[in-house]
């Protein structure tokens, strides 16, 4: 044993350069698989932290549950824990400023990570427990102890299960102040207040108004957290419109289980994988290629098959263990260097400066990982290692023994490229495995770049970014929050006259949009809406949630493109006492289906319906009914591409004048702007001074949209470069030791090339055009894979926005030429280069050391 190792690492420092490449590549692959998972972790982890801080530690809520409905989530195997509370209703300021308004209870502030930053939770009638935030937007000192009167709103239903709404002004005494952490405030967010509330002593509002909320927590190592609350909402009968995730916790949760269970960036590991197979794999061949005599003689001399494969075998495990090793220090390395480059997280929390987290999964991981390539890729060499026999060892070269048929393409290149050009041909072929091995190895990362760039270069981004395609062509939209009551407050005429006076606003348009019902039979419902949203009633009348919405005659022309049947326009023609509706008649299956489904059957343009407004009415908020023609249709592209609300309900289109009468409101709760290219930036300065003293302005900008999409492409792009680099550098110093161990066997050839009157400069372009061989096939398999890898995925965006949406082709399959000819240049180059750096040895060998070398 003691010989064999002797032998072992005696060929390993024979070889040194061979040696340190076999390292190297085992080294490189361990280092970006463990790295990968190592920042894949802390990044996953160091989110989840920061969500849990932000958002709480519950799963999803469940809105207007009554008792029973408690009991049987409390009695469901799949949550581990419920907090609820009574539903109130909502409370607005006198300036606008809405807040939920919830029964105090500490659990379910707390598994939303509330904390009381100053005085005590409530604990008797009239006291209340208000945000900071809140208490900031409606201008009132941080301070508790002082009373503050609020309008009370809670929607309902009666015993007849008719919408209704109750509204009161109440005093309240602030006895306490909550906080969230200052980043919570940075996204879409709803502002929130707690009263003291027991149900049959409580004056806050009458007990059969009460609803409930429930904050379910799943039980922990959940997998499929969407598959399972889904599963909770069929089973309990609760509708999709009384349910909402904690959306950045589950998407965080998923992340953070996929990088624990090293499942993250599956296909970039892969990819490195594989090319470090094929790296180490020819390297063993080429190592016993040069050694093949020695094996001759050491198997003359009595070595058996077994000592032969003991050799390599003790190489190969000397080379895992440095490999290894060097791998993860470099890994740690590259951890640190890489938090700030990649990103493998979901959501927009920072984690560039997140504690890097080193798990014992990411070493094993490591371990596994060069185990396996340098397993998978010596195996075989050491197999055929033992086969050899002693004679054949002796009597082994580079040069096959198969006679060589002249065939047509060897005519043409002969022609083409003249008699060098010929020869470099043929003696890329001569050893097709270590060729083709050569080859694929940068095809790979030739794969992944044509791909990768073609995709960040395509011209769909502003079709699929919602945010960018529902603005259009207008440059800024100005709402009201999630936190303003639209029913208090709303942009005028005078908003829109200033703001159409700004220099660079080119047209300025606007819409109102309130929230109504719809009376329909349930038997006219289609099933899969009644289960969607868990209505069970049968042949009674049904009032399903729709947006009731207006817009100004420009909008309507630009939507016109959306209607299927009939014409928008008809809206401004009514001809009898019934206004003429649009009518978009589906919802978006957001859980199951994944696309849109149509809410009434057999509906038809003439259709008289009753729909729902709710209006003011000596200070006191009802529904108003009202019977509306139905006179156009909605294509189900208007919940992608149009001015939908995400598909939640169906929608109701009026004339401006129509829905005026029915509200008695000449206010707009949306204001849209076109804007002069290149005065965006002035304009938004100026926006900013005319809103600046209206309560919860949300301010949409097409640009700032643009320029976020700019900074994650620019992102992703750069992470993708970092990953193609090191994966050619990997190929590269395959293509290198492949040729230069090719020219090095070869050197007898040269010097007899030489000796019988070829030049240098003849025999360094024949090895040129040899590199140049090897470039121009890996750019082809790179282009047609990644031409066709491409290929599918624009096929499988058209058909699932086709399928969800009923939207036209998103994109036009175009084959990437640039990005092919982009990478062809590169692969050339890297072959070129590994043919100069190992022709200088054959330039330094004179022609009689070259006649007289030997394999």
């Amino acid at each position: 044993m003691k010989t064999l190792v002797q032998l072992s690492i005696a060929y390993l420092k024979k070889q040194k350069s061979r040696t340190t490449m076999l390292i190297a590549g085992v080294a490189l692959a361990v280092m970006l698989i463990f790295g990968f998972d190592v920042i894949s972790e802390s990044q996953s982890k160091n989110q989840l932290n920061t969500i849990y801080d932000l958002y709480g530690s519950y799963h999803a809520t469940f809105s207007n549950l009554d008792k029973k409905d408690i009991t049987k989530l409390e009695n469901d195997k799949s949550i581990t824990k419920i907090n609820s509370v009574a539903n109130l209703g909502n409370v607005s300021y006198e300036n606008g400023i809405q807040m939920q308004l919830e029964s105090v209870d500490k659990g379910y502030i707390d598994a939303q990570n509330y904390s009381l930053k100053e005085g005590k939770l409530p604990s008797r009638d009239g006291e209340i427990v208000i945000e900071e935030r809140a208490l900031e937007e409606m201008g009132l000192s941080k301070h508790i102890n002082q009373n503050i009167k609020l309008k009370l709103k809670k929607e309902y239903k009666d015993e007849n299960g008719i919408n209704k709404i109750f509204i009161e002004n109440r005093i309240f005494k602030i006895v306490g102040i909550l906080e969230k952490p200052k980043l919570y405030y940075e996204d879409v967010y709803y502002l929130k207040a707690f009263t003291y509330f027991k149900e049959g002593t409580s004056n806050v509002i009458p007990d059969e108004l009460i609803s409930y909320v429930g904050a379910i927590s799943l039980k922990t190592g959940t997998k499929n957290i969407d598959k399972t609350l889904n599963e909770i909402i069929v089973k309990n009968n609760i509708g999709r419109l009384d349910y909402e995730p904690n959306g950045q916790l589950t998407m965080a949760l998923s992340e953070y289980s996929a990088s624990k269970n090293n499942e993250a960036n599956k296909d970039i590991k892969l990819l490195i994988i594989v090319t470090a197979i094929l790296l180490i794999y020819n390297l063993f061949n080429i190592s016993l290629t040069e050694i093949i005599k020695q094996i001759g003689t050491l198997r003359t001399i009595g070595a058996s098959k077994r000592h032969i494969r003991g050799i390599l075998s003790i190489q190969s495990m000397t080379i895992l263990v440095v490999g290894v090793t060097l791998g993860v220090v470099g890994g740690i390395i590259f951890s640190y260097l890489g938090m700030k480059v990649f990103r493998f997280t979901g959501t927009d929390i920072d984690t560039s400066t997140a504690q890097v987290y080193i798990s014992s999964k990411s070493i094993i991981e490591a371990l596994k990982v060069g185990g396996i390539t340098v397993l998978i890729s010596s195996i075989i060499p050491i197999y055929m290692a033992g086969r050899i026999s002693p004679i054949d060892a002796l009597k082994k070269s580079d040069t096959s023994k198969k006679r060589k048929k002249e065939r047509l393409h060897h005519k043409v290149i002969r022609k083409v490229f003249g008699i060098s050009g010929e020869m470099a041909y043929k003696n890329v072929w001569r050893n097709k495995i270590r060729a083709f091995i050569s080859i694929l190895s940068i095809s790979i990362g030739g794969i992944l770049f044509i791909f990768t760039v073609a995709v960040a270069s395509s011209d769909s981004d502003d079709k699929i970014n919602v945010n960018i395609s529902n603005m259009g062509d207008n440059a800024f939209n100005l709402k009201y929050g999630t936190n303003a009551d639209t029913n208090i407050v709303g942009y005028t005429d005078k908003d829109v006259h200033e703001i159409s006076n700004i220099e660079g606003v080119n047209s300025v348009s606007y819409k109102y949009q309130t929230g109504g019902f719809l009376e329909v039979e349930s038997n006219k419902l289609y099933k899969e809406y009644k289960k969607y949203n868990g209505i069970t009633e049968q042949n009674k009348k049904i009032e399903v949630p729709v947006a009731v919405k207006m817009y100004d005659d420009k909008q309507l022309s630009v939507y016109e493109q959306f209607i299927k049947e009939g014409k928008i326009s008809s809206i401004n023609n009514s001809e009898d006492e019934y206004p003429n509706v649009v009518l978009f008649n589906n919802y978006y299956d957001i859980l199951e289906d994944h696309r849109a489904e149509e809410v009434i059957e057999k509906l038809k343009i003439g259709d008289v319906l009753t729909i729902k407004v709710p209006v003011f009415e000596n200070d006191a908020l009802i529904y108003k009914d009202c019977k509306v023609r139905v006179s156009a249709l909605v294509d189900t592209r208007w919940i992608f591409e149009g001015d939908s609300s995400r598909g939640r309900y169906p929608e109701i289109i009026m004339s401006q004048n129509d829905l005026a009468k029915i509200t008695g409101e000449n206010i707009y709760s949306q204001i849209s702007i076109v804007a002069e290219s290149g005065k965006e930036k002035e304009i938004d300065k100026e926006l900013n001074s005319i809103l600046e003293n209206k309560p919860w302005v949300f301010k949409e900008s097409k640009l700032q949209y643009q320029d976020e999409r700019d900074e994650y492409q620019k992102r992703h792009l750069n992470s993708k470069a970092i990953i193609n680099i090191l994966i050619l550098l990997i190929s590269s110093l395959n293509i290198f030791c492949s040729m230069r161990t090719s020219f090095l066997l070869r050197t007898n050839e040269f010097s007899t090339l030489r000796a019988i009157g070829m030049s240098s400069k003849n025999v360094k372009g024949m090895i040129l055009k040899e590199a140049c061989i090897y470039g121009i096939v890996s750019s082809l398999i790179s282009a047609i894979i990644g031409s066709y890898k491409y290929y599918n995925y624009v096929t499988m965006m058209n058909r699932d926005y086709a399928y969800a949406f009923n939207m036209d082709t998103i994109e036009v399959f175009k084959i990437p030429i640039a990005e092919i000819l982009i990478f062809s240049l590169i692969a050339i180059g890297i072959c070129t280069l590994s043919a100069y750096l190992s022709n200088k040895k054959i330039e330094k060998t004179n022609i009689i050391e070259g006649l007289n070398a030997s394999e």
